[in-house]
């Protein structure tokens, strides 16, 4: 195939191509010139995009996949903050999965208030955590700013808001009592699910991380389980389905297996080992679905017990703050965490590090 280049069409850019027996002509740049060096390396990327995908068979024969403005948009002013959004991520060709995350909860944000272009006044009313307020104001933000850069606003009317500052929250463990009462009732209502949740609450792994835990990721002849892996939902999917990828942060890590965890790993333990099936199922031998457990055995427990509710989660928690109190330093209990460094650790649980007591003064 002969390669694809910029030409010069009357001071414009235009790449010309012939592709399945058409004749494909079109400018990739809008408002570009063929003498500025930048948007000529931009347009030479663009070139080069469409030859590689003509050759792996991923060719877009609308085009659209390699204008920086989408056709149906080049000549068309948003009138809304969520037809700009629309536009820009159309730009960015996000990998699915990038766009199923965090895109598509702002687009539900935005779609649901409905605002202009330059209407600002909705976002103070939004009612999610300081953190996921800034991450999400962060991306409309860059998304005006890109508007700026096309055009479609004179400035950016986001620039201004500052997301409000993130209060610390009050981390509630479990406490010994509570650990004994929660298993005690997993025990009498959903006796299947007891040793998963003893396992979460003794390792303080992700429920991503249990849920795909494999048996060839444990060792008992060296007495330890290799975290590598998890299987958090597919958020490109229906909801349900599950996609087995690396660790939340990339780290692989290695826990010893106590006395008492080995005996809850052997009791569950099929006489004949499949290194690749799953540790924990449910009752049916499929893969567990983390809300439907929360939902119909987690809460049922809980509320069965007399335990005040805490998100499974807080089994993380649990052991980090019982590791705390037992003298684990604080590095190490970032590696049982799989944390790159201790930041997390004392971000989190600082409060319980190193307390220092009252000093004694008489008061009679």
């Amino acid at each position: 195939m002969k390669e694809i280049k910029p030409l010069n069409n009357n001071g414009s850019i235009q790449l010309k191509f012939t592709f399945g027996g058409k004749r494909y002509a079109f400018n990739p740049l809008p408002g570009g010139n063929y003498d500025d060096k930048r948007d000529l390396a931009i347009a030479q990327a663009i070139a080069t995009k469409i030859q590689n995908d003509i050759i792996a068979g991923h060719f877009d024969k609308t085009l659209d996949k390699y204008r920086l403005v989408p056709k149906a948009t080049l000549n068309t002013q948003p009138k809304t903050l969520l037809e700009l959004w629309d536009i820009w991520v159309k730009t960015l060709e996000l990998p699915t999965a990038t766009e199923a995350n965090h895109y598509k909860w702002v687009r539900r944000m935005i779609t649901k208030a409905r605002p202009g272009i330059t209407d600002t006044d909705w976002i103070t009313k939004v009612d999610i955590a300081p953190r996921t307020f800034k991450d999400r104001l962060g991306l409309i933000k860059a998304c005006c700013k890109w508007g700026v850069s096309k055009g479609y606003l004179e400035t950016n009317p986001y620039e201004s808001i500052k997301p409000p500052k993130d209060k610390p929250k009050e981390i509630k463990p479990f406490t010994q009592e509570e650990i004994k009462l929660i298993l005690v009732g997993f025990d009498e209502l959903a006796p299947h699910y007891k040793p998963f949740v003893g396992f979460l609450i003794a390792t303080g792994v992700r429920t991503s991380e249990a849920i795909g835990l494999l048996w060839g990721h444990i060792n008992f002849h060296r007495s330890e389980i290799v975290i590598k892996e998890s299987l958090p939902k597919d958020l490109t999917g229906n909801g349900y389905q599950r996609i087995r990828k690396e660790t939340k942060t990339g780290n692989i890590r290695y826990l010893p297996i106590s006395e008492e965890l080995r005996s809850l790993l052997i009791s569950i333990k099929p006489n004949q080992v499949n290194p690749n099936d799953l540790v924990f199922t449910t009752p049916i031998g499929k893969i567990i679905d983390a809300d439907n457990f929360r939902n119909r055995q987690w809460t049922k427990v809980l509320k069965a017990q007399g335990v005040p509710y805490r998100k499974p989660y807080t089994s993380r928690h649990t052991m980090a703050s019982h590791a705390i109190d037992q003298g684990i330093p604080i590095t190490g209990l970032a590696y049982l965490l799989g944390h790159s460094d201790t930041t997390m650790i004392i971000k989190n649980y600082g409060h319980m590090i190193n307390r220092p007591n009252l000093p004694n003064i008489p008061l009679s």
